[in-house]
């Protein structure tokens, strides 16, 4: 189990926190509950906490402060919660190797994906995908992102020669297990790695980049990337550019 420490000078925030998640489910349990940073660095030496969720702004010792002095502590996970919005806030938080920062009223999603994703760091791709979708889907997960730039590549080849399995059967337990369907699931990871080669090779061609990601033309790329976007390849581009 995660231990996690709770740090805030408002018991209302606290309270909040406290119940808003059902943590067991998530593999951790609160240790502790701090009510200021001093408070807060007593119990960060005392309990050893895996994660800590702690105000910026508290009196006395900033959420920040706490971080900082505690810094000879190690494999401790920092997300800052609070209402302040300035940059410096942010930027200090990330430098100093916070994992997350989120604004005040954190909502259960947000704070959920946080902790989802620090968990998951250190981890390989199959294990991640294991843990969420089970052995079988993992398995076409991974080839789906070693394989998605070739155009032939299917289930069905995944299937024949990979898994040796029914490709209905895989296709029923992939879209049970992941909410999608294999083509759409596809769909997605081509146009997602697009939009990542819009931006990084600016003078790429859309011919070129339908190419890297798998479709077999470029008018099927753009007749894609429309209907999943909303606007063309190029369209995109600008609108990232401004």
């Amino acid at each position: 189990m995660y231990r996690v420490l709770l740090v805030d000078d408002e018991p209302m925030i606290l309270e909040h926190t406290r119940n808003l998640l059902d943590w067991k489910s998530l593999g951790c349990t609160i240790v502790g509950e701090a009510h200021n940073g001093e408070e807060g660095l007593t119990l960060l030496r005392s309990l050893h906490p895996d994660i800590v969720i702690t105000d910026v702004v508290m009196p006395g010792l900033t959420g920040l402060e706490m971080m900082d002095r505690a810094s000879d502590l190690t494999d401790i996970n920092y997300i800052f919660l609070s209402g302040y919005q300035e940059f410096d806030y942010v930027r200090h938080a990330l430098r100093s190797g916070a994992s997350d920062y989120l604004l005040k009223p954190v909502e259960a999603a947000d704070l959920k994906g946080t902790l989802l994703k620090m968990m998951r760091r250190g981890v390989s791709a199959e294990e991640d995908y294991t843990a969420r979708y089970g052995e079988i889907v993992a398995k076409v997960l991974c080839m789906i992102d070693e394989h998605y730039s070739d155009p032939d590549f299917s289930l069905g080849s995944i299937c024949e020669n990979e898994l040796f399995m029914n490709e209905t059967y895989v296709g029923r337990l992939f879209q049970k297990r992941t909410g999608k369907k294999f083509t759409a699931w596809m769909t997605e990871k081509r146009v997602a790695e697009a939009k990542k080669l819009l931006m990084a090779n600016q003078d790429a061609s859309v011919i070129d980049i339908a190419e890297r990601v798998g479709f077999s033309t470029s008018k099927y790329f753009v007749e894609i990337f429309k209907k999943t976007e909303g606007i063309s390849p190029s369209q995109y581009r600008h609108l990232q550019m401004k």
